[in-house]
């Protein structure tokens, strides 16, 4: 039988002591100490008892092992407590829309919303995130143009409030708090309205003649120039399920109250 203990004092005066699960052990080095370390107090140390209960062997218990076993201890409470909110978050807000919530965050940081293809430079592709940067920055057409990342600054806290628009009714009781699934849909709308009257406007104000032409010739290569990506595709499809979603409850919760008011009408008359 094995178990762990530590060494309260060392054998060299006289017999050791072992600390074992609150009990102390007398014990001398010779035959039972197997490692090659010597015993020194504060030593943490693996023993061996025969079957009657006296020790058989004492082997100390490298500190790299003990990192170790530290480590998969703390990994295993982490994992508990992972466990624990991610049950937590499902049965308050529902699995499929903190899926839907993951998707639209992964399709705006990492998947690829519009491509431009621009001379001499090939196709540039960017996040919805990146997007929001080049909003953020003086010219639009600019930073798309040197494939630079700006800050998001405002339109990222805006982003940030916007996907968790449909989680709002959980912390805001008023039945129009489930109207915040609409968010995210409008304000990728919002978004998309912004992006193309900023390019636009990015090779100046309307010009009359002649020159108009070649401008409105310009701004409409410059438009068929840029594709969407499947980020985008993706982000709308996920925000127009949480606008029907919330749609859907905002009607249910007007029924609800009309029939309630209905009754206490006719309870009253």
């Amino acid at each position: 039988m094995s178990k762990r203990g530590k060494v309260l004092r060392d054998p060299h005066a006289g017999p050791g002591l072992l600390m074992v699960e609150g009990q102390q052990y007398q014990f001398l080095l010779e035959g039972v100490w197997k490692s090659d370390v010597p015993p020194t107090p504060g030593l943490v140390v693996d023993l061996e008892f025969d079957s009657q209960g006296k020790i058989s062997g004492i082997t100390a218990v490298p500190e790299s092992q003990i990192a170790t076993e530290q480590m998969e201890v703390a990994l295993t409470a982490a994992k508990k407590r992972g466990a624990a909110l991610a049950s937590t978050m499902v049965a308050k807000f529902g699995l499929p829309q903190l899926v839907a919530a993951g998707l639209l965050i992964l399709s705006w940081s990492f998947l690829t919303a519009m491509s431009v293809q621009l001379p001499f430079l090939g196709k540039l592709e960017f996040t919805f995130w990146q997007v929001l940067g080049s909003l953020n920055s003086s010219n639009l057409f600019q930073t798309l143009e040197r494939h630079t990342t700006p800050s998001s600054g405002f339109y990222g806290l805006v982003a940030i409030v916007a996907a968790a628009g449909p989680f709002l009714h959980h912390f805001w009781k008023d039945k129009r708090a489930v109207l915040g699934g609409l968010l995210p849909l409008a304000f990728m709308l919002l978004v998309g309205i912004m992006v193309r009257s900023n390019m636009q406007s990015s090779l100046g104000g309307p010009i009359d003649g002649a020159y108009g032409n070649l401008q409105r010739q310009a701004q409409d290569e410059m438009m068929k120039a840029i594709s969407l990506g499947l980020g985008t595709y993706l982000s709308v499809s996920v925000a127009l399920y949480f606008a029907a979603l919330s749609t859907k409850q905002f009607l249910v919760a007007r029924g609800v109250e009309g029939k309630k008011f209905e009754s206490s009408q006719k309870a009253a008359a």
